[in-house]
């Protein structure tokens, strides 16, 4: 994903929409909101923190909430038309900064500067030396202490790639998915699902400690029946949609939490995973 001019495939949303029209939308979006939520609560109601980072911001959606911990977020993506986008849905805002990048490197960002990394569906669809870089250029960033949420997708069992066509996802070999994130312009986005055992390790030996773990994103075979289609949330930020009085909201969350008490079930019944990384 080095090439200055990359672009997401996915750049009007369509396989993204389509994929997520194939579940309930806003489920899934409550089921997030929970997972920011939890990182509320383990950041507690101190002061906000310096600096957070949007590592493959996309259109900026998780800004808002990454505004209501931290005085300051710089948010960064190698899509320069989607960067465009955020940018103009936040240029007025003097808090929030953006910055175009080729690769993993964060080369402008000072040694031990940043207290919160955002790392977003990013990792599955790059190829492993890059995703080692990247942790090791978050470990650089952040201050002692500092911290990484890390949405991706995982696999029941052993590490999987697979990439999407108009009959529907297919399994590929590991070269195949590594020379098609590398092609100058996919056409399908390739998607690496981690086998979690040897990604926590991994992790590890990176210099992270996993604080939490949450499965989300139920399959809809094991999630509620609810109405839920539209929310109020005039601040943008997720968590907000969590406080309203609604009950299939306390359906689905009570769901969610129940699948996460056993995590052989939660690995088969949640299609992602978020992990809170701290820096050691």
């Amino acid at each position: 994903m080095s090439q200055s001019n990359y672009f997401y495939p996915d750049r009007d949303e369509g396989l993204t929409s389509k994929l997520i029209q194939e579940y309930d939308d806003m489920r899934w979006t409550l089921e997030e909101a929970y997972v920011l939520k939890s990182v509320k609560e383990t950041l507690g109601e101190k002061e906000k923190l310096g600096l957070s980072m949007d590592v493959g911001t996309g259109l900026g959606r998780l800004i808002p909430f990454l505004l209501s911990i931290s005085k300051k977020v710089i948010a960064l993506d190698a899509d320069l038309w989607r960067l465009k986008k955020a940018m103009e849905a936040f240029d007025s805002n003097p808090n929030v900064f953006f910055m175009w990048t080729q690769g993993s490197r964060l080369d402008p960002i000072p040694p031990q500067t940043v207290d919160f990394i955002n790392y977003s569906h990013v990792a599955q669809h790059v190829t492993h030396p890059e995703f080692i870089e990247t942790l090791g250029e978050f470990h650089r960033v952040l201050k002692r202490g500092g911290r990484v949420l890390f949405l991706t997708t995982h696999s029941e069992g052993k590490e999987k790639f697979l990439v999407s066509t108009e009959e529907g996802a297919i399994e590929i070999t590991r070269d195949e998915y590594e020379e098609l994130t590398l092609s100058p312009q996919p056409k399908r986005l390739p998607v690496r699902k981690f086998d979690l055992d040897s990604l926590e390790n991994l992790l590890r030996e990176c210099g992270f400690e996993i604080e939490w773990k949450i499965y989300y994103h139920i399959r809809p075979e094991f999630a509620p029946i609810v109405e839920l289609r539209e929310l109020k949330n005039p601040s943008g930020d997720p968590t907000k949609l969590l406080e309203t009085p609604e009950k299939g909201v306390e359906d689905i969350i009570r769901n969610l939490e129940s699948i996460n008490a056993d995590e052989r079930e939660a690995r088969k019944k949640a299609l992602d995973v978020a992990l809170l990384l701290r820096k050691g």
